[in-house]
């Protein structure tokens, strides 16, 4: 039952939002610690997968934070080379205009790498969602049979507790019915003797 593949409905995971769901706590709370190979391995897969997307975005940050000094440099060296003919300047604005070269060529690489990786994310979500069923209906299968066990358990308890009670009734009963036909025939002074002598000596 097990084994074979999950089949969801990819628009139906979209339409209900389902979460990352190494970031949702509830999933944490249920399967975080859990021992199964495939959901460690998903999990693995997908938390490098966001460490990856965090990692680029904050790269991405530095490089144009760094392409942006850049270029105000060549706009100064540009200025300074233009009204002051400084031969100096020209090397400095080479070495700039390289740098941005590359620069720019890491943020065309880095921007693809970020456009391409929230679908590898949600394609490794998808199949930690099938690990997780997985595990989930076995649990609840496994989990279901105790809970019959133990309904099946409560019931004959009930049962026995029922006939223990109705047992009780008639020993009371009897003790009663006996109890007031020798008052009655002996009387009370008779029965407190007899019952210190008959019913409460050791």
């Amino acid at each position: 039952m097990f084994e074979k593949d999950i089949d969801i409905d990819y628009e139906l995971i979209i339409k209900n939002k389902v979460p990352i769901l190494t970031m949702d706590n509830d999933w944490k709370k249920i399967f975080g610690n859990s021992k199964n190979k495939d959901i460690n391995n998903y999990k693995n897969i997908l938390n490098d997968l966001i460490k990856e997307q965090r990692e680029l975005s904050r790269r991405l940050v530095q490089l144009k934070t760094k392409k942006k000094k850049l270029m105000a440099m060549i706009l100064n060296l540009s200025h300074e080379i233009n009204n002051n003919s400084n031969s100096r300047a020209v090397e400095k604005l080479d070495e700039c205009q390289s740098e941005i070269h590359t620069i720019n060529e890491e943020i065309e690489t880095y921007t693809f790498k970020l456009e391409m990786l929230p679908k590898e994310i949600r394609a490794a979500n998808l199949s930690l969602l099938k690990a997780t069923i997985k595990v989930a209906y076995k649990d609840i299968k496994s989990n279901q049979e105790e809970l019959n066990s133990l309904c099946s358990q409560i019931d004959e308890l009930r049962e026995k507790l029922k006939n223990l009670i109705e047992t009780k009734h008639e020993k009371e009963e009897a003790i009663n019915k006996t109890y007031s036909f020798l008052h009655g025939i002996l009387g009370s002074k008779e029965m407190e003797r007899l019952d210190a002598e008959l019913l409460y000596s050791k």
